[in-house]
């Protein structure tokens, strides 16, 4: 089953990844999100997206980028810190497949498992050169899944730390020219963008609006 990010880590969504200037930030995040998938037992984590970010997507928060190379680069970023939590990660391919986004995981070498809907999106995937081990969603592998031999041990004590990391460096200044601040919604056009409605974020948010802190994420 795929559980969406911000439901693991709470209010980090793909999309927060994918606005944040500095992108390696996904490592952390995913290693953090790999402790807690840990710390439930689970040895597995579905993550990600072959898709990118489109004007009006009904679900932008599970896209990282408009860009197939910013989504590519925070998706290798996310293989490496599950790995370093001890827990396999296995790429949502159950939706749309951005051609552009394929080239750009091949152009890195990129391999890594992949979860499918059916059969035929594995031939699609393979035509493209993506040929990896697809786990279908009624639990067929088509491959042999890697298994972890050294982990280390569980620690959850970082997870709030890296947490809030990641919703500080995507405070996104879309335009100053309305004070408004949206939590969530990447197609405002004006105020600031922010994707979690706790208050010590919303404080930092007034401030960029006043312009007394220069925004910390780019544009989705």
């Amino acid at each position: 089953m795929f559980i969406p990010l911000q439901t693991l880590l709470k209010d980090v969504s793909l999309l927060s990844l994918g606005c944040n200037q500095n992108l390696e930030i996904a490592r952390d995040a995913s290693y953090a999100a790999g402790m807690l998938a840990r710390s439930h037992g689970f040895e597995y984590v579905v993550f990600g997206t072959l898709d990118v970010l489109t004007d009006n997507d009904p679900m932008p928060l599970h896209k990282i980028s408009r860009s197939p190379f910013i989504t590519a680069q925070v998706l290798s970023y996310m293989i490496e810190g599950f790995l370093s939590a001890g827990v396999v990660p296995i790429l949502n391919a159950t939706t749309k497949i951005n051609v552009d986004l394929i080239k750009a995981l091949l152009n890195r070498k990129i391999s890594c498992p992949a979860l499918v809907d059916n059969e035929e999106k594995v031939r699609y995937l393979r035509d493209q050169g993506f040929n990896v081990t697809f786990v279908t969603v009624q639990g067929h592998v088509l491959g042999r899944l890697p298994t972890l031999n050294v982990k280390p041990p569980v620690d959850v004590s970082e997870v709030e730390r890296i947490r809030k990391k990641v919703l500080e460096g995507a405070i996104v200044l879309l335009n100053r020219s309305v004070n408004k601040i949206s939590v969530n919604n990447p197609f405002e056009r004006a105020g600031v963008l922010v994707f979690a409605d706790e208050e010590w974020l919303i404080k930092l948010a007034e401030q960029v609006l006043r312009g007394e802190r220069p925004s910390t994420g780019r544009l989705p």
